[in-house]
């Protein structure tokens, strides 16, 4: 069993029953490490699905200048999918967990995890990025030119404007005595 195999096996150990899967994986959608315990459960699929996922979230976060993106959580009736990106963003390290996990609980173990699994990853063997990845994972561009202003228009402004009737006869034909 190399080191990384090592570390994860410990986090494993560290989450108990709620373990489904994790895996570390590279940009590409090729897992180095890792796995599931359920025979049912592939992690591969998982693996390089959310490769598309960690690409997308990096591209959006860069679009939209929010920041650099720190983690993807997705949520469904039976798991919590959470992934990270290690070290300079070459690789992300996915975890599936049931439900039932503490979700604050996967998040410290993955902080605590994190670096160790980064050091293990065999950094000789680290293929060069994407040079988009790459770039979107450093720091988001300031934006050329910033949002033209629209101006605010009345919501209202486009509505008829009501006739003064008679209030009270309007009142007696809409309001219906018992």
């Amino acid at each position: 069993m190399n080191k990384l195999e090592q570390v994860i096996y410990q986090f494993r150990n560290e989450l108990g029953s709620d373990f489904i899967s994790t895996d570390v994986v590279g940009m590409d959608g090729i897992s180095i490490g890792g796995g599931s315990l359920n025979p049912n459960f592939d992690a591969a699929d998982i693996s390089a699905r959310f490769a598309e996922v960690m690409k997308l979230a990096v591209k959006i976060s860069t679009k939209i200048y929010i920041g650099k993106v720190d983690e993807n959580l997705v949520t469904t009736d039976t798991t919590y999918i959470v992934s990270r990106f290690l070290g300079d963003g070459q690789y992300y390290w996915v975890v599936v967990v049931s439900s039932n996990a503490t979700l604050g609980t996967v998040r410290m173990l993955m902080n605590e995890f994190a670096p160790q699994i980064n050091d293990a990853i065999p950094h000789d063997a680290i293929p060069s990025a994407p040079a988009a990845v790459a770039e979107a994972v450093e720091e988001p561009k300031p934006q050329d030119k910033p949002k033209q202003d629209k101006p605010k228009r009345n919501f209202w402004a486009d509505a008829a404007p009501k006739k003064e009737d008679n209030s009270d006869d309007n009142a007696m034909k809409t309001f219906k005595y018992p």
